[in-house]
């Protein structure tokens, strides 16, 4: 890996690296200011924890720590999402916890649950102040007369706060229209911040598998997007995006859109923009599988899915991922995800690289500013920001060969480029 010293300003740009021995994937990121928070994960034989490093501006380390569920040395705790509360310095990280509890008579059966942690920081590192490890209690009627209300399994994806409630949202092993099946449903929540109390839960979605997704607070509203397979939806069967407005003080809904193609779309994020919604996530598969952006207003218009096609020649497309994204001053997008594997000029065969899409304000790629970088095995940029001066940041995964995966921190310039291969 080498510097283009064409146009990259040195004292803009840096990578840096983080991890051990064991395996670490970046999830999330967040900027605090004079600095950042990465949130991984840490894989070993036995296990995985809630991995986070902090650093200062220029990428450097200032602590790092793990966080998991003790309830049995063979558990699995893999984090989707974190939040800050700026105004208290908590963090709140949810996830997933999997392993078996000894007083559920499942016969060491892994099952998951959600799994959400309630941290203060400091400048040496942070305190777990709360924690809940949680399962679904489905008590509604069923028709089916042999259903007996149990719990269900349950995952953690998202988590923001509301005043003194946070608003948490996953998915549960149970049908939103009968409890008694093993379909995936959408989980909606109000808890107290302190993790005690549940002032309403929702269990929302179809007749199939659906996920809830990721959370948005837009000036006072609420949204949650989700993964869902309708039989009769836009997708007729196949994966789509829902957007569905909610009424913070009871849950329901107050608007619900769904956005999709013939193809699997399967969205991961969205974000607050000017003066709407922009969600980004990955449609098709095999040969043609490319990131996607869709662009909404608040009050959820119809919008299309915008394929981000990139050419790797004037007859092929790369295939590409799309992880999250950033909007720029001009109403511009920056998607960041991954290129799938390919071959490079020399006609060497490399693994997927990290991908930085640059677009318009309505989703056409500009081709002359992709970036793409990473080592000789599978990378992806996982998460980004923009900061207030216009560069951007990167939370990436990358791939050095054998057990060495580790998170990366990248920052580019103003014009999005980074170090190139």
């Amino acid at each position: 890996m080498s510097e283009d010293p064409n146009s990259l300003d040195q004292s803009e740009i840096f990578i840096k690296y983080y991890g051990s021995e064991s395996e670490e994937k970046a999830i999330d990121l967040l900027d605090l200011g004079d600095g950042f928070l990465i949130l991984g994960s840490r894989s070993d034989v036995d296990n995985s924890d809630y991995y986070l490093v902090r650093t200062d501006t220029a990428g450097n380390r200032l602590w790092e720590g793990v966080i998991n569920n003790d309830d049995t040395t063979n558990t699995v705790d893999i984090p989707s999402k974190m939040y800050y509360d700026d105004i208290n310095n908590r963090l709140y990280i949810i996830g997933t916890s999997t392993y078996d509890r000894e007083d559920d008579d499942l016969d060491q059966i892994p099952v998951d649950h959600l799994f959400l942690v309630d941290l203060s920081l400091s400048s040496t590192g942070f305190t777990i102040e709360n924690s809940l490890v949680y399962r679904y209690f489905d008590e509604r009627a069923s028709s089916n007369p042999s259903y007996v209300p149990e719990f269900k399994e349950t995952s953690g994806a998202d988590v923001l706060l509301s005043g003194d409630d946070l608003i948490v949202l996953g998915s549960v092993v149970s049908g939103s229209n009968d409890p008694s099946a093993l379909d995936n449903s959408i989980l909606l929540m109000k808890i107290t911040k302190d993790l005690a109390t549940t002032d309403w839960e929702r269990i929302k979605g179809f007749s199939e598998d659906d996920y809830g997704k990721t959370l948005l607070e837009a000036d006072g509203r609420y949204f949650y997007m989700a993964s869902i397979t309708s039989t009769g939806g836009i997708g007729l069967g196949l994966v789509d995006v829902m957007v569905e407005e909610f009424d913070i003080t009871s849950g329901n809904e107050d608007n619900k859109v769904e956005y999709g193609t013939n193809n699997d779309d399967e969205a991961v994020n969205m974000i607050y923009t000017n003066p709407g919604i922009a969600i980004v996530g990955t449609t098709g598969a095999g040969s043609s599988q490319y990131a996607f952006l869709i662009k909404t207003t608040r009050s959820l218009g119809t919008a299309d899915i915008k394929q981000l096609t990139y050419p790797r020649s004037t007859s092929e497309n790369w295939n590409t991922v799309g992880a999250d994204v950033a909007q720029t001053s001009s109403g511009g997008f920056f998607v960041v995800g991954s290129v799938k594997s390919f071959s490079d000029a020399a006609a060497d065969p490399r693994e997927d690289e990290i991908l930085l899409l640059p677009t318009n304000g309505i989703g056409e790629v500009y081709e002359e500013e992709v970036q793409e970088y990473g080592s000789v095995q599978n990378d992806a940029g996982n998460a980004i920001i923009r900061r207030a001066d216009g560069t951007l940041v990167i939370a990436a995964t990358v791939h050095f060969g054998g057990s060495a995966t580790m998170m990366s921190l990248m920052k580019t310039n103003r014009n999005g480029e980074f170090l190139k291969n």
